[in-house]
């Protein structure tokens, strides 16, 4: 029998590859911005030079943008498809989400993070609903930490000939800023904006860590989401097949 024989596939390897790319960039960004914003001291030893640090953290700012694209590209092709619901909440989620609270206290029996629909097969849902909030939040965050740290590339004078691009992106800012602060100085504000934003950044990393070394089933998730790209339906705790709607 081989390895993935009864295995349901649940990630298309442009997700996988949008998962991998966010993952590392959002790490990278963490510990570059850091870095940058605060000093050495306790990362001095992963970067020879804040220059070097700086270049890195412009880079997978592109490579954090990258996914985004494509995280984009995916919801709107299951939008296409009629299936939303996929990545953004519904009643069915909410229901889920309660289940599962109570599941932590013992009140209602674990609830599956994968629903397989066996008659249609497909997949009904593919995130846990405690995940789909997360994108829609860190979407908001995104915009704040790229609209902000425009600026502060701007500042250091890097775009060449994308430079007028960047002015208007930068004014754009400004203008946000300034409504929302008018007697503040709008740069200071910026840096504290974007700093604010890497915070969010840091707690959920430490969440989705959290969810993994608290729940042993998420590790097959995980699995599915970053290296297999398919789930095994015999694992009931963790998938959850429909045999009819």
């Amino acid at each position: 029998m081989g390895e993935d024989e009864g295995l349901i596939e649940r990630y298309k390897i442009n997700e996988m590859v949008q998962h991998w790319f966010h993952l590392i960039s959002v790490i990278l960004l963490i510990l570059t911005g850091f870095y940058i914003h605060y000093g050495g001291t306790y990362l001095d030893w992963l970067f020879p030079t804040r220059a070097f640090a700086r270049e890195l953290h412009t880079w997978f700012a592109v490579v954090l943008l990258f996914a985004w694209i494509v995280l984009v590209y995916n919801i709107l092709n299951l939008v296409f498809e009629g299936e939303a619901g996929m990545y953004f909440i519904t009643r069915s989620d909410l229901r889920r989400m309660k289940k599962t609270i109570l599941s932590y206290v013992g009140l209602s029996e674990y609830e599956p993070f994968s629903i397989y629909n066996e008659e249609k097969e497909k997949h009904q849902t593919k995130h846990a609903p405690f995940w789909k909030p997360f994108i829609m939040i860190e979407g908001i965050f995104i915009l704040i930490i790229f609209l902000t740290g425009f600026v502060l590339w701007n500042q250091a004078g890097h775009f060449g000939q994308l430079s007028w691009i960047v002015e208007i992106i930068n004014s754009i800012t400004k203008n946000i800023i300034q409504f929302f602060a008018p007697q503040a100085n709008w740069l200071v504000v910026n840096r504290a904006l974007h700093v604010l934003a890497a915070y969010y950044f840091v707690f959920e990393v430490i969440f989705h860590a959290w969810i993994n070394l608290a729940d042993p089933n998420a590790w097959e998730y995980s699995k599915a989401m970053f290296y297999k790209g398919k789930e095994n339906p015999s694992k009931t705790a963790y998938t959850k097949v429909k045999k009819e709607d």
